[in-house]
């Protein structure tokens, strides 16, 4: 998984270097397939060197790699760090496989053995089998149907739903960030309730008709909408074969994976406002759970109780919801641009952007302020996808996806915030319009409106 962390990294349009061609990887079906794309050079190239978050790492695999996310081929956890979307109260309900009325949601449940909902609404049925769901009791097989328990930690997946002797999760992206896992992969885990043997069971591995083992990937809701790049296999396609594959009825997987949403979140709930600073910044959110992390110029990870953020050579602040999602994002660093601005190519010098929702903030670098806004980007192929980021405050309603900047200098340091949540895919501009409404986007905006940098 090493190898894919650096694909990844190598091929994301806002990382921006050569990855000097792909790597190994191990491309059997079925796992989810991301179209390859071809890489452009021009005058300019948007750069960035955050250590990006699971959400915009995946967005390698549409620029320079085929990529298959295998989760179940590598130990877990195992160090480095990683960042992921939850639904709008006020977006309608979108038709077709997994619709749900997002008006009607009820409130989070308390669950048991330490299971906690992926979204507000998470369904949880009040029988044996749903009692019995824990996840470091769950068992996994393999291809030749041999069980054995891996001991997952119950913080590392968000159940998004429980009934009729079928679970499933999504990764929790705090989880994965805090413990610093190293595997990028982002599936759904699904498992089936035994009631003979009396426990809970996932089978991700099959051997394929030439004998090969595939391990299957599957997706939740907000990550096909996401990060879906077949042009010729929809979200609702995709989502459609996962039930298939697993032999799941179609009235019960309606349920079971959640709404047919761009974005999962929690709703607001009057959370009483904290203030974090340090002598770098400030900013004020809804009793989020923090996570700050600061290394030297080696890498070495500094201890915040006695480090300055200010001589940190990388420094990144991120903030997670009570579903374990990822809703803030800002790194700073060392500026290693020095003299190769003239050089700087754009990769994708035909895409757009358009800016929505773009709220003011205090926040001033040496190029300027900034603002936040819902950055829609189009690419070469005509493929849309929004993320909430910091963006120059005069910049464009519309332009070149390369002129716009997402990493500023600042005291001789390089200040990145994009990528607050994962890519969102919007079917149309009524569900964006929708989003620009909801909770989550709302409270991005009063965060923002708070953050200072000292």
């Amino acid at each position: 998984m090493d190898n894919i962390e650096q694909l990844l990294r190598d091929a994301d349009p806002r990382m921006h270097r050569d990855s000097g061609g792909p790597l190994p990887l191990d491309l059997d079906e079925p796992g989810p397939v991301f179209a390859q794309q071809p890489v452009h050079k021009s005058a300019r190239q948007r750069r960035s060197w955050v250590p990006v978050a699971l959400g915009a790492m995946v967005t390698a695999a549409a620029v320079a790699a085929v990529v298959v996310w295998s989760p179940w081929n590598a130990p877990l956890p195992d160090p480095l760090p990683a960042i992921t979307p939850t639904p709008s109260p006020t977006a309608p309900a979108p038709s077709g496989t997994g619709t749900a009325d997002p008006t009607s949601r009820p409130e989070s449940l308390q669950l048991p053995n330490g299971l906690f909902p992926a979204y507000d609404g998470a369904h949880f049925a009040d029988d044996a089998a749903c009692r019995a769901l824990s996840l470091p009791e769950m068992q996994f097989a393999d291809v030749n149907g041999k069980l054995s328990n891996p001991g997952l930690e119950a913080e590392a997946f968000a159940l998004i739903g429980c009934l009729d002797g079928f679970a499933a999760f999504t990764p929790s992206e705090q989880y994965r960030t805090e413990l610093m896992v190293d595997d990028v992969a982002a599936g759904m885990l699904i498992a089936k309730w035994n009631p003979e043997a009396g426990h809970w069971a996932s089978s991700p591995v099959k051997l394929a008709e030439d004998g090969v083992e595939v391990h299957q990937e599957y997706l939740s809701w907000p990550l096909l909408r996401g990060y879906t790049y077949e042009a010729d296999e929809t979200a609702e396609q995709r989502m459609n074969r996962a039930i298939k594959d697993k032999g799941i009825p179609a009235e019960v997987a309606e349920t079971l994976f959640g709404p047919n949403e761009p974005s999962w979140m929690e709703t607001e709930t009057g959370a009483e406002r904290i203030t974090y600073d340090n002598t770098l910044l400030e900013v004020t959110h809804p009793s989020w759970d923090m996570y700050e992390i600061m290394r030297d110029q080696n890498g070495k990870v500094l201890e915040s109780a006695v480090a300055d953020p200010r001589e940190a050579s990388v420094y990144q602040l991120m903030f997670f919801d009570s579903h374990g999602k990822a809703v803030f994002n800002l790194g700073l660093f060392t500026d290693d641009r020095a003299g190769q601005d003239e050089s700087e190519t754009c990769d994708d010098p035909s895409g757009t952007y358009t800016l929505h929702g773009l709220s003011p903030t205090s926040v001033a670098v040496d190029e300027g302020k900034l603002a936040l806004g819902l950055v829609t980007e189009t690419d070469v192929f005509g493929i849309e996808r929004s993320t909430v980021s910091l963006v120059p405050a005069d910049s464009a309603t519309e332009g070149r996806l390369c002129d716009l900047a997402t990493s500023f200098h600042l005291d001789g340091k390089m200040l990145q915030s994009e990528a607050w949540t994962g890519y969102l895919g919007f079917k149309d501009a009524t569900e964006r319009t929708a989003y620009l409404q909801s909770s989550e986007y709302l409270r991005a905006r009063e965060v923002a409106a708070s953050l200072e940098i000292r």
